[in-house]
């Protein structure tokens, strides 16, 4: 038997095809598929790519594939959301059985997989989620105008509203940190920010990658960069917390996923320091990127639809191995490596 699993967000939108073994055909990564950010036919044209991409790659046909699933965002944020995405599925015309999954509950699951823990996904956005005795809650995940704090496109709007205040000299911080902002956006002096930022629709991609300017500047010691950082990733941890504090789960183990999370080690370090202040026996489980996501939804289905047991390390080294050998402007533009 063949699968395809699809998880899109706010940044990009990655497929996967595999066996029944979970051995793994092919990948693709494709640009982003959040209808509320982009649009519904916008977000239908990404992951339609990424499927045809994803089975040219494995050598395969649609008609040989049993079973899809797809990990979008906005599925059971609410039943409206639901409903726009299930449609929107439905008129992609893959003519196949498929599973429909939130992208942030898919992303639990390539961390804790059939057992109980906390997990931060931050990405463009946030959201945490936790399993514990058979029960799944989340915290934050209100969107990028409402909260998502600790997440890329916070940092990137912080940082804007950083270099607005050290451009009217309404703050110390260092022109280092205002230059390389007008670097990122290309633009000669600071009020042309304006021009840039406030489009319609609102580039949310764009400036949640606004995170990884920062990072870079916080990793080479730039006071401001380090400041948001550090203040991201408090935000960031207080999604575990309280999810440990709603469940009284005081041990529960705490691991994470998405883009923030290569910021480097200053933003890891912090969210863990913040959570075992409060919860000092929490063990921690180093944290994977945006892309990783989606071998949620491959665990999932092979549990539930293939007949043989799989091994999630080595499933995820295939992964690791495959997404290595994509084209050096696919990995750039839509995961962000180099």
């Amino acid at each position: 038997m063949v699968f395809v699993s699809v998880d899109g967000g706010a940044t990009k939108t990655v497929g996967v095809c595999y066996d029944s073994t979970g051995h793994i055909l092919g990948v693709s990564a494709r640009g982003p598929s959040n209808f509320r950010n982009i649009g519904v036919e916008p977000a239908k044209r990404s992951i339609v790519d990424c499927v045809k991409a994803a089975l040219e790659r494995s050598g395969l046909g649609l008609n040989e594939v049993e079973r899809m699933s797809f990990a979008l965002a906005g599925v059971k944020d609410s039943a409206i959301s639901t409903q726009i995405v299930d449609s929107l599925v439905r008129e992609l015309g893959f003519g196949k059985p498929y599973t429909l999954l939130n992208d942030g509950e898919a992303g639990f699951n390539c961390r804790f997989f059939g057992r109980d823990g906390v997990v931060v996904a931050a990405g463009t956005g946030m959201i945490a989620y936790i399993r514990f005795n058979g029960k799944m809650e989340k915290s934050s995940g209100w969107g990028w105008l409402i909260g998502d704090e600790g997440g890329g496109f916070y940092i990137g709007r912080r940082a804007l509203q950083e270099a607005a205040k050290i451009a009217d000299g309404r703050s110390d911080g260092s022109t280092v940190f205002l230059e390389a902002l007008k670097s990122f956006f290309g633009v000669s002096e600071p009020r042309r920010l304006v021009d840039e930022v406030y489009k319609t629709p609102i580039n949310i991609r764009r400036i949640g990658l606004l995170a990884r300017e920062v990072a870079l500047l916080a990793s080479r010691g730039e006071p401001t960069a380090k400041r948001l950082i550090e203040e991201a990733a408090s935000e960031a941890a207080l999604n575990a917390i309280a999810l440990k504090k709603r469940f009284k789960a005081e041990s529960l183990p705490v691991s994470g996923f998405g883009g923030v999370f290569k910021a480097g080690s200053l933003y890891w370090d912090t969210l863990r320091e913040h959570v075992r202040a409060v919860y000092p026996d929490t063990r921690f489980i180093d944290p994977l990127y945006g892309h990783h996501a989606v071998l949620g939804s491959v665990y999932m289905i092979l549990a539930e639809y293939a007949s043989k047991e799989f091994s999630e390390e080595r499933i995820l080294q295939e992964f690791n191995r495959m997404v290595a050998t994509l084209p050096r402007e696919e990995k750039q533009e839509y995961l962000l490596l180099e």
